[in-house]
């Protein structure tokens, strides 16, 4: 039935409800899962909502099955009051009756509305099914809307999409129970940049035709760099001119134009084409070409030691940008003409940012397997600069003989340096150096100007003089962070500066030495006693001759002079400070013990006596326990390498030299763990590759770390740099044309770059993938594997859905199952089989065959049935039997011939779980009479010859 279940009650009705100031609830009387011989009744009440009273009168339904039950059907109603009656339906068909209640007021009626339903389905479904903004990244999204059955009955539905788009609903049909509701899933690949606006036939039970609109705004996922300043795009960085071992630091923006956040990474590009390490632009072809070694050094170049970019890895959120510092410190590659002002060094570079994903590896060629959205998840930036040298010039050179002078006295040279650079300015500075003084000590020089810088030696003691005196070049160097610049040194520049200063001659006359020391002497002669007037300040010492004193005549003790320092006179008047109350002192001369005197005030106490001691005997204890490991250490280095137990026969210094190991093998020495503000490079990472390739480990991967080792590898949280080094691809596992419960098996290939242990697990929640061995991997470092995918469907059509991974817990992009189930089917070779006569035999003569093929990838079972059993002259084998996938069987038909036998047949092909075939066989024959006779006697015998001919 396609009468519409809804509502009959218009717009006029309600404004004349208004008009005549009634209210009737409800606004129409509606019966639902009415049957046939039974009684419902529902109430209806009018009420006065006027502010006079209104006479209303109330009229029969005009169909016998509804029947107004009310005693008096003239009412006068006064203003707020109301009446209520009742109406009755006793159907008497099932089907839906229609009718109406007439309410009059003076001159105008009021309809209203009665219907009667018997028991159906209401089916109901949302109208729109809204993605929103997604982003082109392959990914399957889902939404999910229901369908209601409001009604008694259960209700069956069928949706159609035969659009263009990767646009799956599933299920697609079905039966909705009564009181319920189904899920239905819209699933959609946002696979490339589009305004989608689709929309799906749905056929609704007792409904009409509806049509569901799909909409999704699919946008790429753009990264941009932009410039700081005008918010431009950035395609290049131009650093200009350098000197060597300073840096340039230049500032943009990444910035992430997509709704969705990205993991994003910067790989330094040193094997494309275009790039320019260290090379003269300027230099002629040939001359540069000929330059076998520059080469070769040109060749081993770290670039990530000459760009840095810093942050080189993060993430951002959707419409996000970061800042982004690009450091250029360009180094000098010693060549031969270093020191020729027109000697540079022109660099090229080009960096690129890419997200963090599922990948199919870096080893393949990009430029034609890349779509059109893998490229725009990646940005690429140019960068360009120039190294130069420092060439300054020194005039009269760079060593500097200063005429000799006497201490007080200098001497000076007049310097010129020249800055011989057409492109930079040098700042200098001279380092302070004893006896020597540069005016001015500091400057600045233009690009091919001098400066006059007067150099003097200044002695301040007597002797030769051979000091080197440095100058430091002042320029930008980027700091600790890599980030910002700053004024330092990075150069330093040698001049060696010679000269002596003399000492001054002067007579002096030598006077005797009374004895006792006086308080300067000095070898030279000078300050002597004769000079002692001069120092009124100092101290007295006492002076006298020992041999004319008795106070030398007493009796020396033997145990005073043990263990007893020499007091000297001329410290007596220092002598009263504290000294330690363990140590004694007696005269140079008489030997008598030297009065100590101790200040009881500043002396240590006994408690801080013990203090001292234990500090004191505490590291002695330590600098002790030191050694002896130290000793421990030698002895067991020594006990090690003392013999050799194995003789191999080679002789020292025999020629046998180490192996030379390349930037790629120091880098794997060096545990292989990229420094936080070191760049990924595609050379790096391709021998990387390379090698983790090779190293196949297709045997005894685990599901679960194990051991200490991997339990701590595995617990590490990766960083997207880290995770840009472990592959996981093919980004999309397309299983192509399968078969209905047909078993199949896609590779996922997993390389790990990393010199550790990772956990790859596959977060996979669909049931066509739960026939996969194992989830998780634990990845030992530097190796590859492949991960067996198991698909199997038990739904036919068009199979699309995304899952996602983690390594170490973190996630690590995704992978897009493709796949078209079709059910099992067999082809015949031909639709209808002619038998013609093959021999002279009648019994085998007509025989013919026919070829079941079967082009999918599951095995089919097939039976064959003859439409007409009775009379059948035709017959068929095998009968029955299974076809293995992708092979072909072929069945012989044969026919019996006879006065009775017919000659047209016809077998119906029975394929389980697929769809009917049939062979329809044709025997064309024609029979011929021969007649001979002859007399035997007077007898006329006669012979029938029977001749069975087929059509050629």
């Amino acid at each position: 039935m396609e009468t519409q279940r809804s509502s009959l009650l218009s717009r006029d009705l309600e404004t004349q409800k208004k008009d005549l100031q009634l209210r009737v609830t409800p606004s129409e009387v509606k019966f639902l899962d009415a049957l046939a011989g039974r009684v419902y009744r529902l109430p209806i009440t009018i009420h006065n909502v006027g502010r006079n009273s209104q006479k209303i009168r109330l009229q029969e339904p005009v169909k016998p099955q509804f029947r107004l039950l009310l005693t008096n059907p003239d009412k006068a109603l006064a203003s707020g009051l109301q009446v209520t009656a009742v109406v009755e339906y006793h159907p008497d068909k099932d089907e839906d009756t229609f009718d109406q209640l007439l309410v009059s007021v003076g001159n105008k009626t009021i309809q209203i509305p009665l219907i009667g339903l018997i028991p159906s389905c209401q089916l109901e479904i949302d109208s729109e099914v809204n993605f929103g903004t997604l982003v082109a990244d392959s990914k399957v999204y889902c939404k999910e809307i229901n369908i209601r059955n409001r009604g008694s009955l259960p209700g069956m539905f069928k949706i159609e999409y035969h659009g263009q788009l990767p646009i799956i609903i599933f299920p697609a049909n079905g039966i909705v129970q009564p009181k319920s509701s189904m899920v239905i899933k819209v699933d959609f690949c946002a696979d490339h940049a589009l305004n989608a606006n689709e929309v799906a036939k749905v056929s609704l039970q007792d409904r009409p035709e509806i049509f569901l609109t799909i909409k999704a705004r699919v946008v790429e996922q753009i990264i941009e760099l932009l410039d700081v300043n005008d918010n431009k795009k950035l395609k290049c960085i131009r650093f200009g001119s350098v000197f060597f071992g300073a840096s340039k630091v230049e500032d943009a923006f990444l910035y992430n134009n997509s709704p969705e956040p990205i993991n994003w990474v910067a790989i330094m590009q040193d094997d494309c084409v275009g790039e320019e390490v260290g090379t003269n632009i300027r230099q002629r072809t040939d001359i540069a070409l000929n330059n076998l070694t520059y080469l070769r050094k040109i060749k081993n170049v770290d670039i990530t030691s000459i760009i840095s970019c810093v942050p080189n890895e993060g993430r951002l959120l959707p419409y996000q940008r970061v800042l982004i510092a690009f450091c250029f410190s360009p180094k000098l590659i010693v060549d031969g003409q270093k020191n020729d002002p027109s000697h540079r060094q022109d660099y090229a570079f080009f960096l690129r940012f890419e997200s963090v994903g599922s990948k199919d590896g870096f080893l393949r060629d990009d430029n034609s397997k890349t779509v059109k959205s893998d490229q725009l998840q990646k940005v690429e930036l140019a960068l360009t600069g120039s190294g130069i040298p420092i060439l300054l010039h020194f005039d009269p050179g760079r060593v500097f003989n200063f005429a000799p002078c006497f201490m007080g006295g200098h001497s000076e040279i007049q310097c010129v340096i020249q800055n011989r650079s057409k492109l930079l300015p040098v700042m200098y500075n001279f380092k302070k150096t004893a006896h020597f003084k540069i005016d001015p000590q500091r400057g600045k020089i233009d690009e091919g100007c001098m400066q006059n810088v007067t150099c003097s030696f200044i002695p301040h003691q007597v002797g030769v003089f051979k000091v080197k005196q440095f100058i430091e070049i002042i320029g930008s160097v980027a700091d600790e962070n890599l980030q910002s610049s700053s004024l330092k040194p990075f150069h330093q520049i040698c001049l060696y500066f010679n000269s002596v200063c003399r000492a001054s001659t002067r007579k002096v006359v030598m006077k005797i030495n009374p004895g006792i020391s006086p308080l300067v002497s000095n070898p030279t002669g000078q300050f002597v006693v004769k000079d002692l007037a001069k120092y009124k300040d100092h101290a007295p010492v006492a002076m006298l001759q020992s041999t004319m004193a008795e106070v030398h005549n007493h009796i020396k003790s033997k145990e005073l002079l043990k263990g007893a320092l020499i007091a000297f006179p001329n410290d007596r008047a220092a002598s009263i400070r504290p000294g330690d109350e363990h140590e004694h002192f007696r005269t140079i001369f008489t030997k008598i013990p030297r009065y100590n005197y101790l200040d009881p005030d500043f002396a240590y106490t006994e408690l801080e006596k013990i203090e001292k001691k234990a500090h004191e005997n505490y590291y002695a204890r330590y600098i002790k326990y030191l050694r002896n490991v130290r000793l421990q250490k030698q002895a067991q280095r020594k006990c090690i390498y003392s013999f050799d137990d194995t003789d191999i026969g080679l002789q020292p210094a025999s020629g046998l030299k180490s192996p030379v190991l390349s930037e790629a093998e120091i880098e794997e020495e060096l545990h292989g763990r990229i420094k936080r503000n070191q760049l990924l490079s595609t050379r790096n990472i391709s021998y990387k590759e390379t090698k983790a390739v090779r190293r196949k480990v297709l045997r005894g991967i685990k599901s679960d770390p194990s051991t200490v080792h991997e339990k701590h590898d595995c617990s590490l949280t990766l960083t997207p740099k880290q995770i840009h080094q472990v592959i996981v691809g093919p980004s999309i596992l397309n299983f192509g044309d399968v078969c209905v419960n047909s078993t199949n098996t896609r590779l996922l290939h997993v390389v790990n770059m990393l010199p550790m242990h990772i956990l790859i697990h596959l977060d996979v929640n669909l049931v066509e993938l739960q026939k996969t061995s194992q989830f998780s991997y634990v990845i030992p470092p530097t190796a590859s594997t492949y991960i067996s995918v198991v698909f199997e469907s038990p739904t036919i059509g068009k199979f699309w859905k995304s899952f996602t991974f983690t390594v170490n817990g973190i996630p690590g992009g995704h992978i897009l199952v493709m796949a078209v189930v079709l059910p099992v089917k067999l082809e015949l070779s031909s639709n209808e089989l002619v038998l013609r006569p093959q021999g002279f035999s009648v019994t085998s003569c007509f025989r013919g065959t026919v070829r079941l093929y079967n082009h999918q990838n599951y095995f089919v079972k097939f039976e064959w049935q003859p439409i007409n059993t009775k009379g059948m002259a035709f017959s068929i084998r095998p009968a029955k039997g299974i076809v293995e996938p992708y092979y072909s069987l072929e069945c012989e038909v044969t026919w019996q011939p006879g006065f009775d036998s017919p000659e047209r047949g016809e077998f119906i092909l029975h394929v389980k779980e697929g769809s009917m075939l049939r062979l329809k066989c044709v025997a064309h024959v024609m029979i011929s009479l021969e007649y001979d006779f002859y007399f035997e006697g007077y007898k006329l015998v006669k012979y029938t010859h029977v001749y069975i001919v087929g059509y050629i």
